[in-house]
């Protein structure tokens, strides 16, 4: 803890936040109200849903490319590309603003600016990892994976006041310019913490098996087909031609990757049972915890705005608590890692299951308060000790220390994706707004409870991932 209170240790504390936080700033835009987020940028509220799309789509691409191309060499390079990648999308889309251009024009910009810098930032927070990795001391790891897990809800807590307030009283152009700053001082930062290795470093083992080149351009293939495919559901409608026919194509490169895996010898697994568990575990308890259809109900059921605010806040400060608390516990009671996930997916389950008690409540805001709050410090606690008992598994395989920034967003717009599939059918199949809302929230419970699975198998499993000493 002492070290990391140097100079050298602060700024790799700041790098660390930085890398989760400016992603999750961008990222958690998408989560304010489509109208709010469409005035905000001064463009359509249709087209809004289409920046969205592209917004999340480029992260979740950049996070499926990051475990394949970075490691402790070109961490510093792809720093360098990423960070100027951002602060040119959002400089010029500051310069566009300043301009006041006609609608086209901005829809245009926007999108552009949105779709690279997203791509771009995305690549932060994988690179934060290589960061914390190359940290010589278990404890001070899980510290630093605690302050890179708080980022995302402290970004969330303080993204709606930016897009609120900050960004009307400065103008969109200022806002923008400055936030392209932000890109600048993280490649400032990345060249003190991410030093050049002069020396050859030494031979480690590394743990588990390697993709091929061909193996890795299907899993992308398949990640961008389901982004194609759930855009065009949004866009144009889960029935229409061409969302069916790309969802067959992208059920039909999953069948083509499926084989091809299948048909590749035995080399060995590609990640540590264990760890291939909890990030099972991860990725299915982001699904039914985006936030998104239990706060669109409360809107469309016509709550205060302030309500629905203080509960955004409060689970989010929830979330927050948890994380620290678990990067606590990680650190003194090693032993009891099982029961704090356990506990943690509980209260998920147990916020996640009073949504669909939503429709019947008419007025009792506490007990929307509560909900939230259990999900948050439910979603904090797993977080936290899922991701640094993998990155601590994973020392020896960037591909292992990195797969966590990717299994959080990708689950995250999974989860969007499928429960708004969920939404459609039940409309689709004659479900007034309550009955489509209900759907949801049933199958947000069936999928808290799916996430115990992996994990009470992951307990099992004899040769647990390493704690701290």
């Amino acid at each position: 803890m002492k070290r990391l209170l140097l100079p050298s240790g602060l700024l790799l504390v700041v790098f660390v936040f930085l890398g989760n936080a400016l992603k999750s700033v961008v990222a958690s835009t998408v989560f304010v109200s489509e109208a709010e987020f469409a005035s905000f940028l001064n463009i359509s509220v249709d087209k809004t849903q289409l920046v969205v799309e592209l917004l999340i789509g480029s992260a979740v691409m950049a996070l499926a490319i990051a475990p394949f191309i970075l490691n402790v060499r070109s961490a510093r390079r792809i720093a360098v590309i990423a960070a100027a990648g951002a602060a040119a999308a959002y400089g010029a889309l500051g310069a566009v603003m300043l301009a006041q251009p006609s609608l086209a024009v901005r829809e245009l910009a926007v999108c552009l600016a949105f779709t690279l810098g997203g791509f771009s930032v995305s690549f932060f927070s994988p690179i934060a990892q290589i960061a914390i990795n190359g940290v010589d001391n278990e404890r001070r790891r899980v510290l630093l994976t605690t302050l890179w897990t708080s980022a995302q809800p402290i970004a969330f807590l303080f993204t709606p006041q930016l897009v609120k307030y900050v960004a009307p009283a400065i103008g969109l152009a200022n806002y923008f310019t400055a936030f392209a700053m932000f890109p600048l001082a993280y490649l400032a930062l990345s060249f003190t913490v991410l030093k050049p290795r002069r020396e050859a470093p030494a031979p480690v083992e590394r743990s588990g098996s390697s993709l091929s080149i061909r193996a890795v351009c299907l899993l992308l293939a398949c990640i961008l087909s389901f982004e194609v495919w759930t855009a065009s559901n949004t866009l144009a409608g889960l029935a229409s031609a061409v969302s069916v026919a790309l969802m067959l194509l992208f059920f039909a490169i999953v069948a083509a990757a499926v084989l091809y895996m299948r048909r590749q010898p035995k080399a060995g697994p590609l990640l540590p049972r264990q760890a291939g568990l909890l990030l099972a575990c991860l990725f299915i308890v982001e699904i039914p915890t985006t936030g998104f259809y239990d706060t669109t109900f409360l809107v469309g059921h016509l709550c205060s705005s302030t309500l629905i605010d203080d509960r955004a806040s409060l689970g989010a400060l929830a979330q927050i608590a948890a994380v620290f608390l678990a990067g606590a516990a990680y650190v003194r009671w090693p032993r009891a890692l099982p029961y704090l996930v356990g506990a943690g997916l509980a209260a998920t389950l147990l916020g996640v299951a009073g949504y669909a008690w939503y429709p019947q409540v008419a007025a009792d805001e506490s007990f929307f308060y509560i909900t939230k709050v259990a999900t948050g410090a439910g979603v904090g606690a797993v977080t936290t000790i899922v991701v640094a008992l993998v990155m601590a598994s994973g020392r020896n395989n960037p591909l292992v220390a990195l797969l966590p920034a990717l299994v959080i967003m990708f689950g995250t717009e999974f989860g969007l994706e499928i429960l708004e599939i969920v939404f459609q059918l039940a409309k689709l199949a004659g479900r007034d707004e309550a009955g489509a809302y209900g759907a949801v929230f049933a199958a947000q419970i069936v999928a808290a409870v799916l996430a115990v699975v992996p994990f009470m198998v992951a307990t099992s499993v004899r040769r647990p991932v390493p704690l701290p000493a």
